[in-house]
């Protein structure tokens, strides 16, 4: 019942556990025709297809290609380039070979630059500054990844509530466009991070129960369509034993639902016609588990109970 995909946004998700801001180190870049360091020219006659880089703490295939490629899209291209599963895991001091072609270009690193280390510590001003101006942007991709990359997040209360804006956000858009499923691998990626408190966890398992829940409503409606009230009852049921009264608001469960009650409806009434009564009242007790308010069986209900009390007695 439950339909889990797997989505190219974990492929770019996945990446180093360890994480270090080294937003302002410059890059190395190392020519493959000689192993020897030195900065990439374009233009030149002699300009390889591909140039090496290593991987560092925080990188992931997608901010190696926005990094170094200027869209984070091209991690595709890097994983074909170098014959690896676009959602394998890199680590520290792979190798990897990138195309030259779209390349930033940056300086090799001086001797001076080499001796300077970076900062142990995330600047936390800065952090914020960076999400709030993602968030702002809508840029909720780039948002989640931002936060991940961070050394601190398991510590972060205010980035990790930040991280559920923008993943809630973005599960939203992936909703809109019928992207259940990597809206589903999304919130699986963050579930399983490991780094994020308890609350936030149980934010990100709610959100996850409530796409299942809706996935399986848009099979209880097809159900119903068919006329198969019996199983698109049980998928109903289901649903509300999970969500309860927050479905009311949801026109998908209380649409299926009026299809799947009329029936039942219409069954009870020929029940009780024929003076079936214990059977008519199965079907309104159904309606009744999911619709608690329906005033059609509330009324039917006190009347078998008054005929079978009247019945009773003589």
């Amino acid at each position: 019942m439950k339909r889990y995909t797997t989505i190219f946004l974990a492929m770019t998700l996945t990446g180093c556990s360890f994480i270090e801001d080294r937003s302002q180190e410059p890059v190395e870049i190392i020519d493959i025709s000689d192993g020897t360091r030195s900065s990439y020219k374009g233009g030149s006659n002699q300009q390889s297809d591909t140039i090496e880089y290593t991987v560092r703490t925080g990188d992931t295939l997608g901010s190696i290609a926005k990094k170094m490629l200027g869209n984070a899209q091209r991690y595709l291209e890097i994983a074909k380039l170098n014959s690896i599963e676009p959602q394998a895991p890199i680590y520290v001091g792979q190798k990897l070979k990138l195309p030259s072609k779209g390349l930033i270009l940056v300086q090799p690193r001086t001797t001076k630059q080499a001796e300077i280390k970076p900062e142990q510590t995330t600047n936390v001003e800065e952090q914020r500054s960076e999400m709030d101006a993602l968030l702002s942007e809508q840029r909720y991709y780039e948002a989640i990844e931002h936060a991940r990359a961070q050394e601190d997040l398991s510590d972060n209360n205010e980035l990790q509530e930040q991280l559920i804006i923008a993943t809630q956000n973005q599960v939203r858009l992936f909703r809109e466009e019928g992207l259940t499923g990597e809206a589903e691998g999304l919130l699986q990626i963050l579930i399983d991070d490991g780094r994020l408190s308890d609350s936030s966890q149980q934010i990100l398992l709610s959100n996850l129960a409530a796409l299942n829940v809706e996935q399986d409503l848009a099979e209880a409606k097809q159900l119903a369509d068919q006329q198969e009230f019996d199983k698109s009852y049980d998928i109903l049921l289901s649903a509300w034993q999970v969500s309860g009264a927050r479905l009311e608001s949801n026109a998908l469960f209380t649409g299926t639902r009026n299809k799947v009650s009329e029936n039942y409806h219409q069954k009870a009434l020929r029940l009780y016609r024929n003076q079936e009564l214990d059977e008519a009242l199965i079907y309104w007790d159904k309606v009744l588990t999911i619709n608690p308010s329906d005033d059609l069986a509330l009324v039917y209900k006190d009347r078998v109970k008054s005929l079978k009390e009247r019945l009773d007695s003589l």
